[in-house]
């Protein structure tokens, strides 16, 4: 096992996924369909075909072995777990991208961290390590309620200056849909220690001649396959009500698509690098658990740095920076208990 190498792959994964929804600012012409749209087409098919065929050398005779309620299996559970981030694409609309992040962490890290210890792992939850990593899971609830504190705070002073134009604020549909992606997006953690998802990575090894590392790789591909049906559906969806598909002609759209390409890329290289992080030979049989709790902490920490960069929060009073500031430590705090923990059952 390379548990620092493990460690630091999960949390460059976490940083860079944190970053993803930043180039999407730079589109400021195009409604939130014609930026995920293509997003998902680049980030749930064409760069995870891309990963699996570097990552399986023997990609087809991989495929063509796998029973086919393994395959049935891993497109519904990416048709749940890719709806989850749906609603938090959507939310992004409405709160940005800090704000959006950190409830989504919080939320994750109740599905992605606690459920799979309690289901498959339940003997260690109380030994000292465990112990360790409980108390980061109860830092991270802790956490969901201080950035949601934030939120609303956020939300009265936004409607001071909505009033004056009779606009209304749509904060707290955008923390609804943010919590409730996150309990959803949490599922992966939880899907990649099932009984299905390990016979695809031993088959990734003995059929499509993967090394152990990437065999996960296979699992994700199958996954993002499937959550490619709720985002792709939805956006022509909105494309065709909102009539915004105009918008794909217009002219000088060579930097949105530079945009577009750099948020597929970001995504893809997340879930890929966190997909080689969780492998047994990196973190060992807590990886999937363990290796999402640091992954998602680094995500609220990169993503509440673009979001303050990109002025989310300058309109914003002391008392509700000081929320969301205190919202950060404690996934801070959480994300080095978490890694203790696992560091203490592995060694």
């Amino acid at each position: 096992m390379n548990i620092e190498t493990g460690i630091l792959l999960a949390l460059i994964a976490g940083a860079l996924n944190g970053m993803f929804a930043l180039p999407m600012k730079l589109n400021k012409n195009w409604a939130w369909e014609n930026n995920w749209f293509p997003f998902s087409f680049l980030s749930l098919m064409i760069f995870p075909l891309v990963i699996v065929t570097l990552s399986i050398p023997k990609p087809i005779e991989l495929f063509s072995s796998l029973p086919i309620h393994n395959i049935l299996m891993g497109l519904f559970f990416g048709i749940v777990i890719y709806g989850g981030s749906l609603l938090f694409g959507i939310s992004l609309g409405f709160i940005g991208i800090a704000l959006s992040f950190t409830l989504l962490v919080g939320s994750m890290s109740i599905v992605g961290v606690l459920l799979p210890l309690v289901i498959f792992n339940s003997g260690v939850l109380f030994s000292t390590g465990g112990i360790f990593i409980l108390t980061g899971v109860s830092f991270f609830l802790i956490s969901l309620f201080f950035s949601f504190k934030a939120g609303q705070l956020k939300e009265a002073s936004l409607k001071k200056n909505l009033e004056k134009t009779g606009e209304k604020s749509s904060m707290q549909k955008g923390m609804v849909l943010a919590i409730t992606g996150g309990v959803l997006s949490g599922l992966l953690s939880l899907v990649m220690n099932m009984d299905w998802a390990r016979e695809i990575v031993g088959q990734a090894v003995h059929a499509g001649n993967a090394n152990l590392s990437y065999a996960g790789n296979a699992v994700l591909f199958i996954i993002l396959i499937g959550g490619l049906i709720p985002n792709i559906s939805y956006c022509i969806f909105l494309l065709n009500k909102n009539e915004t598909w105009s918008l794909y002609k217009s002219n000088n759209l060579i930097l949105y698509w530079v945009a577009i390409l750099a948020m597929g890329l970001l995504y893809s290289a997340s879930i890929g690098l966190w997909g080689i992080s969780i492998s047994e030979s990196m973190l060992g049989n807590l990886g999937p658990s363990v290796g999402w709790a640091l992954f998602i902490g680094m995500m609220v920490i990169s993503s509440n740095i673009s979001g303050y960069l990109t002025g989310e929060w300058k309109s914003a009073d002391n008392k509700t920076l000081k929320y969301m500031v205190a919202s950060i430590g404690l996934i801070i705090s959480a994300l080095s208990l978490i890694g203790y923990g696992n560091y203490i059952l592995l060694i």
